[in-house]
């Protein structure tokens, strides 16, 4: 951790320095060298969403690309090559240790040493669902001694071990929240950018994250069934503004716009290629699943440059107006510029432009807002992961009705986010439209037809449809089910299949085995002697099973 030895080391020398300053002449009350505490949360929730978000180089852009929803040119991440040096992990490791996890810190003992337990309870479920994403994504990490004075190298805790201490972490805040007797002269207000300072809400976010990381456990012995059936009998996450999500703004100076729509809609270039695999699968046109039928979301989940016309340049891939690139591929086609041509990111994700047909490449920062939220856990969320459970015969209910009720909650979870987006564009509603409903009707039909091994695939892949735009959890989902059935750049010999507008098969480079956790940071490898570069191809979490 780079940068926490760093702060550790400047913070010696100011105290050093300090002891020589007995009257503190050089004090500026009106600068406090320490934040007032309903100062901390809005950094510390911006940070978390900021650094897991799809991002350019940010940690859910790796992640898109390895649950096949983005495609990318950059050598880091195509081809299952991340590494301690891809700057998904190098910037992001230490950003978040650094960062959200510090601020954490303080911002517990401020609450605790003050009273205002709301605010310590707040941190504590903050901390919880930070360090679940992290050890989600790289297993063992430094827990127990990270973010603590005078330890620079701290020890990396087993990944088992931590997931027990943040269900106890959990509880502890939610005790802190409800604590009567706690003095509790500061609450948190317009500070809490999530909630608003509704502390029955953050309870609700409280269960419905201790039932996501069950869930996630559900395959080791961990898992607990009676915590479970409490869980579902209690309080979750609900349709009415209980979505745990981070919002972004419209603001340009400063820069409160989803990072996304910054990268995508404001960059001189397209780094977030939308995958193929992800198109033909909402598309209808994947043989496996869904086929034949067409995902009403598609408009609002990535929009077309193209309106009838060519691309600049020869396509790699070309459906009718949708315009991308391969993973893995060595085609000829491959690095051709495309801005005014590939297909983006659309108003769903990063409050870009909905797709209306009208194409006008290329689009830029006045196509958009670029006020969508970063999703962490929505009350979609919490459906799938019930319709999982039952699915799997852990607790019982009707998993097929769970199901519609999910979807449908996706479809009411688009329309949600834009009407957060404030588009100029006369955006069509899609719950109720009808065609949610033949939707729908069409993924049931399948369903029942399926056995049990294909309802869960349905099941996991309508998720992973849904939380376009989170995919940390995607990631997880897949290495801990094996579903959605991801794309094999090693299919038919190397060779992708033909495109729908002709575009010729392209060849690939033999791809690496995936990577079921994430590298560690290559600076945290050089400075930290307890931490040893793993294998990430067979270094899996403790919940992979």
């Amino acid at each position: 951790m780079k940068k926490i030895k760093i702060f550790l080391l400047a913070t010696l020398i100011v105290l050093l320095a300090g002891c020589e300053d007995f009257l503190d002449i050089n004090h500026d009350p009106n600068r406090p060298s320490e934040p007032a505490i309903d100062q901390l949360l809005p950094g510390i929730m911006y940070d978390i969403a900021d650094d897991l978000c799809i991002g350019y180089g940010r940690i859910g852009y790796a992640c898109a690309v390895y649950v096949h929803q983005l495609t990318t040119r950059q050598p880091e991440y195509d081809d299952y090559n991340i590494s301690g040096s891809s700057y998904a992990v190098d910037q992001y490791w230490e950003d978040l240790y650094a960062g959200p996890a510090e601020d954490l810190a303080l911002l517990i003992q401020m609450g605790e040493e003050s009273d205002n337990l709301i605010y310590a309870g707040i941190g504590k479920i903050m901390k919880a669902y930070l360090f679940s994403q992290m050890v989600d994504l790289w297993g063992d990490i430094p827990y127990t001694e990270a973010n603590t004075m005078g330890i620079t190298e701290p020890a990396f805790d087993n990944d088992e071990d931590i997931y027990t201490a943040l269900f106890a972490l959990i509880d502890a805040g939610i005790a802190d929240i409800n604590n009567t007797d706690a003095e509790n002269i500061l609450v948190p207000g317009d500070d809490d950018l999530i909630y608003g300072g509704d502390t029955e809400k953050w309870i609700k976010m409280a269960n419905t994250l201790k039932l996501k990381m069950y869930n996630q456990v559900r395959l080791v012995s961990m898992y607990n069934q009676a915590a479970v059936d409490n869980l579902l009998a209690g309080d979750l996450i609900g349709p009415a503004g209980d979505d745990f999500m981070l919002p972004f703004g419209t603001s340009v100076a400063p820069e409160n716009r989803h990072p996304a729509f910054v990268s995508e809609y404001g960059g001189s270039q397209i780094s977030s290629y939308l995958s193929p695999w992800f198109f033909e699968i909402l598309s209808g046109l994947n043989a496996n699943i869904h086929t034949g039928i067409v995902d009403p979301r598609i408009p609002y989940y990535w929009c077309n440059q193209l309106a009838g016309g060519a691309p600049e340049n020869p396509p790699e891939y070309k459906d009718g107006d949708f315009n991308t690139i391969y993973f893995g591929s060595t085609g000829p086609n491959r690095d051709h510029a495309g801005r005014a041509s590939f297909t983006m990111i659309g108003i769903y994700l990063c409050g870009g432009k909905y797709d209306d047909g009208s194409g006008g490449g290329p689009l830029g920062s006045t196509d958009g807002t670029g006020a969508a939220p970063e999703r962490f856990i929505t009350y979609a969320d919490e459906l799938y992961i019930e319709a999982e459970l039952m699915q799997a015969g852990l607790v019982a209910g009707d998993a097929r009705a769970k199901l519609e009720k999910a979807i449908y909650a996706s479809f009411a979870q688009v329309d949600m986010v834009v009407d957060m987006v404030g588009s100029a564009q006369d955006v069509p509603v899609l719950s109720g439209s009808g065609a949610d409903t033949v939707y729908v009707t069409q993924v049931l039909a399948e369903y029942d037809a399926g056995d049990a091994e294909k309802k869960m695939e349905i099941v996991m892949t309508q998720k992973w449809i849904s939380a376009w735009g989170n995919p940390v959890d995607q990631y997880t989902d897949y290495r801990r089910t094996g579903y959605p059935v991801m794309f094999d750049a090693n299919s038919n010999g190397g060779i992708q299949y033909e495109g729908p507008d002709g575009t010729a098969p392209v060849p690939t480079q033999e791809t690496r085995a995936y990577p079921i956790s994430f590298p560690y940071d290559k600076d945290e490898v050089i400075l930290n002697d307890n931490c040893t570069q793993k294998i990430v191809s067979q270094s899996p979490v403790f919940w992979d099973n």
